[in-house]
């Protein structure tokens, strides 16, 4: 199990779609997840760049581990997931169904994240919120990846520029590094994936 930590814009569903495909893996998008749920309270939330409870999200979560744990499955990438120091906190109290392997940390200048999240005219990326989510991944990451590191989970930086495939080979070649994938395979499969990083972010 990996999680992709990234700014709004850095293109973090974008990739986790991607991988899921390349490697067959189960895909789970936090955004998503909760948008699905129909609740007005945490639609409005999402809709202004609002923080989601963590009692919330560690729930919601919970049934998705709890259910590939059952499966007998790790090969899982996180979208969105853990956000707060509680929610990593949660996830390393709960190693039995977590087991989180690493964490992928997408970079992008700030100028381009703007760039994309004015470009994909989604009905959340006013300033105001952007602005807002931006304020509690940039309180949030420094705390999370500390603690995720001294829990010996694995912990690198990634390019976030270039095409989504030039993305997807950095993070590739890294899950080559660690293990998770075959090394020689991730040169090859994706050749004919065509999506702009427009479609989602």
């Amino acid at each position: 199990m990996i999680t992709l930590f990234g700014a709004p814009g850095s293109g973090k569903s974008l990739q986790g779609e991607l991988l899921a495909r390349r490697y067959g893996w189960a895909w789970y998008s936090s955004r998503d997840m909760l948008s699905s749920m129909h609740n007005k309270d945490i639609m409005y939330k999402l809709d202004h760049g609002m923080f989601v409870d963590d009692d919330t999200m560690n729930s919601l979560m919970s049934d998705v581990m709890r259910r590939a744990h059952a499966r007998g499955t790790n090969r899982v990438v996180l979208d969105g997931f853990p956000s707060s120091y509680r929610q990593v906190r949660w996830m390393i109290d709960n190693k039995e169904i977590s087991n989180l392997t690493g964490a992928i940390i997408l970079r992008v200048p700030h100028g381009e994240l703007w760039k994309r999240l004015m470009e994909r005219k989604r009905v959340d990326d006013t300033r105001a919120a952007i602005e807002r989510r931006e304020d509690l991944y940039d309180r949030s990451i420094t705390g999370m990846i500390r603690a995720l590191s001294m829990e010996d989970v694995l912990v690198r930086e990634v390019n976030g520029m270039g095409t989504p495939e030039d993305v997807l080979e950095r993070i590739s070649e890294i899950l080559g590094e660690w293990n998770l994938v075959p090394r020689k395979q991730y040169k090859d499969i994706s050749k004919n994936i065509k999506i702009n990083y427009t479609s989602q972010v």
